[in-house]
């Protein structure tokens, strides 16, 4: 997993020459909550609420996306842990390429408006959570394709 502040998003195009792509489209498109917005080699969309406890759902991870997420507003923490170090609850779902795993954090981090998170296929991550109180977001999420 890589944590980073937003304007350094593109010094990762060398993960990935698709990301370039997605950070494109982001500063092409307006916030709409209820799209979803493709672009050659993935898809973005929006995302806002409130935020759950860290104890409370299940990791998850992705075998033919990255995600890029990043925290436009609020805040939120993310947990993670290798996704070998984790069990299998709900086994993967390629049509939403994803696979849902149970266990416990390496670490936790806030993410705050301005940063961004990458999330690689062997990162297990649980995200828009919150230790003490529960906070609102909004975020964009960008799903590169592998």
């Amino acid at each position: 997993m890589i944590f980073d502040i937003i304007e350094n998003l593109n010094k990762y195009v060398s993960l990935n020459p698709k990301i370039g792509n997605g950070l494109e489209k982001l500063n092409e498109v307006e916030i709409d909550y209820n799209k979803r917005f493709d672009f050659d080699g993935g898809y973005l969309f929006f995302q806002e609420g409130t935020t759950t406890h860290i104890d409370k759902g299940t990791f998850e991870a992705h075998r033919n996306y990255i995600d890029i997420q990043i925290v436009m507003d609020g805040s939120e923490y993310i947990a993670w842990a290798p996704t070998a170090q984790l069990v299998v609850d709900v086994e993967y779902n390629a049509e939403k390429d994803v696979v849902r795993l149970e266990g416990s954090p390496k670490t936790t981090m806030k993410i705050n408006k301005g940063m961004a998170y990458i999330c690689l296929p062997h990162d297990g991550h649980k995200a828009l959570k919150y230790i003490d109180k529960a906070t609102t977001y909004k975020k964009a999420v960008i799903k590169i394709e592998i």
